[in-house]
């Protein structure tokens, strides 16, 4: 998602990245964490939150530790808050933008 100011990339476009990096399908990826391909699938789509649990799995199969997926998916979360929020404003923005205030005033 994307604003004029920031991006938030989902945590996904990293588990993309450490399995492109390991050569690794996300079908073997899926049964490595127990997960079904559909749930890995907006796992990396940052369709679905990326909970304690999973960072944790994420942890035994990339080495990549919980600690850091945690705060990824946090980062993640907060910048798509931010971004729908300056969209939302751009949009009242636009729409104030047709009201002919000097004629009302």
């Amino acid at each position: 998602m994307r604003s004029q100011s920031y991006i938030a990339t989902p945590h996904g476009a990293t588990i993309k990245e450490q399995l492109k990096d390991r050569g690794m399908s996300q079908k073997e990826f899926a049964a490595r964490m127990d997960l079904s391909e559909k749930h890995v699938s907006k796992l990396i789509n940052g369709d679905v939150q990326l909970t304690p649990e999973v960072a944790l799995r994420l942890e035994m199969v990339l080495g990549v530790p919980a600690k850091f997926w945690n705060s990824l998916e946090a980062i993640y979360r907060e910048k798509l808050l931010i971004v729908e929020a300056e969209n939302a404003m751009d949009e009242d923005e636009a729409l104030a933008q047709q009201f002919p205030y000097s004629e009302m005033s």
